[in-house]
């Protein structure tokens, strides 16, 4: 299914900011290699980002057309949001099962050892800090947003 890009006018029904090619040529200019796979596969993580950029603190009337012209600082943050959605489906909205965290080692008296696994949430954590720092930079996001603190770079 083909992305439907939002230009700044408004465009209906858009899901992405940007097309594939523009995204694999972020992907080579910041990683020094394309994302590898289908096309299906780099959409979905494209229109993936969307939806997870739409619930960020944005300044009053900004999303989704920002005035007409979509800053390239937005695009720049959703290929990076959307590099780890492609390398790790899902990684951005984890389902933790706490119950598949630990193995039972020991039956006499209950033991229990922690499982080794990834952490997706820690693994995306330096490309969201750069996709933020794309759209901080650029005076898109509201400073004060209720006691949400982000975390910011030194």
């Amino acid at each position: 299914m083909t992305l439907i890009i939002e230009n700044g006018s408004g465009v209906a029904g858009a899901d992405s900011f940007e097309t594939v090619a523009e995204c694999e040529a972020f992907a080579v200019a910041y990683w020094a290699h394309s994302l590898t796979g289908s096309p299906a596969d780099k959409e979905a993580s494209l229109r993936r980002a969307f939806v997870l950029m739409s619930v960020l603190p944005w300044k009053d009337d900004l999303w989704p057309t920002f005035g007409g012209t979509i800053p390239q600082a937005v695009k720049n943050a959703q290929a990076a949001i959307a590099r780890v959605e492609f390398q790790s489906p899902g990684s951005l909205s984890p389902v933790y099962d706490k119950s598949n965290a630990k193995v039972l080692t020991a039956v006499g008296s209950l033991q229990w050892t922690p499982k080794a696994g990834p952490n997706t949430v820690e693994a995306a954590r330096q490309v969201v800090t750069m996709a933020m720092d794309f759209l901080k930079a650029a005076g898109l996001l509201q400073d004060d947003v209720g006691g949400v603190t982000w975390l910011s770079r030194a």
